[in-house]
């Protein structure tokens, strides 16, 4: 039998595999929308949100049906359609098919490959005690930046030669890992097997009060969190006095610090209640988005985001870990799957507030949109630490024993 650790060494290679394929080429789609087919940067925008829009869904769906399907059927399932519509995508590169194809084949990758994160979540919750969980998590997020670190330096050389290319590999990889997963990762036995499957079940968990809260609160964070990208990117350049080069080394800060230090801050953090180290990781994001506001240079920015990604590194694993916690038994997958819907929403939300507030504050005062930001943070802190009073132990991830309820 596959001893636990193995075990989840085998999904970090597979988590690997996975994102740094996908990196490889989805991170370039925007600007093969913009530059090689001339669709005006309002559209492109459009077809971004329904993506995320589409991965939110499948984020529901996924959760759902690893509870009645089983975690590793899910996550197959997820690669199967990932590798068939990213070869498509490929194939509508490479022949110049109509925008609004290759627009659908990213709507349905997005959603069809994203039933596998709550499927990969409720893995871990089956097979982790709940004060294991945070490092499992954590783990997971080490591999996820260390693909993300290599992957879209690939996909730029790629580029050079074939936007096809990129998409063709992205669907190779996707296959890779889907050997590595039916090879060495041991499958965790379906909650509910025998259940017949059910849209509406996966919405279910709102009917959980505190669960609801747990989701709404990682909505408004996460609308918080997603300012790194897109918004940061226009404040560094527009306010900030930044080229583009050295944005792009402003986002390799956070993916060092994530690869470098997740694992010594997770240990820190598992020995605090959970609900205090996701309040503590929204003070850094309060504190780092109210300096990026008034910096200006690449030091004081780099500053900025060494704060943010702090709260970065203490934050997340603790979320994932305390949504795990408090998903009932036999409902991890379905519990797991409704706080990504909220959290997918909340990512696709905080952009779009974001643009607003460069477009319409920033002219006025610059620091707005970021002190704005950083206010959604702390009242995002403020709620974990008020959801923390009722919570026992075992649910805050400070002893061994599952969880009952």
């Amino acid at each position: 039998m596959t001893k636990p650790k193995t075990a989840l060494h085998a999904l970090l290679l597979c988590q690997g595999v996975l994102v740094a394929g996908l990196a490889l080429s989805f991170p370039f789609l925007t600007l093969y929308f913009f530059d090689k087919r001339g669709l005006p940067m309002g559209l492109v925008g459009l077809a971004v949100s329904g993506a995320v829009a589409a991965s939110a869904v499948g984020q529901a769906l996924g959760g759902e049906l690893s509870d009645v399907w089983g975690c590793k059927r899910v996550m197959a399932l997820a690669l199967v359609c990932r590798a068939v519509f990213t070869a498509l995508l490929a194939a509508a590169v490479w022949g110049v098919w109509p925008v609004s194809v290759i627009v659908g084949l990213h709507v349905a990758a997005s959603f069809a490959g994203n039933l596998y994160g709550p499927a990969v979540r409720a893995w871990i919750a089956h097979e982790h005690p709940p004060a294991e969980r945070v490092h499992a998590y954590g783990s997971l997020r080490v591999a996820t930046n260390a693909a993300w670190a290599v992957g879209p330096a690939i996909g730029g050389f790629m580029a050079g030669f074939s936007y096809g290319l990129m998409f063709a590999a992205t669907s190779a990889l996707s296959l890779v890992c889907l050997g590595l997963l039916l090879g060495l990762v041991p499958a965790a036995p379906a909650a509910r097997s025998g259940e017949v499957f059910a849209w509406s079940g996966s919405l279910t968990a709102a009917r959980d009060p505190r669960f609801l809260e747990l989701g709404l609160l990682s909505l408004v964070i996460a609308c918080s969190m997603s300012q790194l990208v897109a918004p940061l990117s226009v404040h560094a350049t527009a306010h900030g006095g930044l080229t583009e080069t050295q944005v792009g080394f402003l986002f390799a800060v956070n993916g060092a610090l994530v690869v470098l230090f997740q694992q010594a801050a997770t240990r820190v953090v598992a020995r605090a209640a959970l609900t205090r180290a996701a309040a503590a990781g929204c003070l850094f994001y309060l504190a780092g988005w109210s300096w990026i506001g008034f910096a200006s240079g690449w030091w004081p920015l780099a500053l900025g985001m060494t704060i943010v990604t702090v709260g970065e590194i203490v934050l997340s694993p603790s979320l994932e870990a305390l949504s795990a916690n408090l998903a009932p038994a036999g409902l991890k997958g379905r519990y797991l799957g409704f706080q990504g819907l909220l959290q997918s929403l909340g990512q696709a939300l905080g952009p779009l507030l974001g643009g607003l507030g460069h477009e319409h504050l920033s002219g006025r005062l610059a620091p707005a949109p970021w002190l704005a930001a950083g206010a959604l943070a702390g009242a995002a802190g403020w709620g974990f630490y008020r959801l923390g009073r009722r919570l026992d132990d075992a649910q805050e991830g400070l002893v061994l024993q599952e969880v009952a309820s």
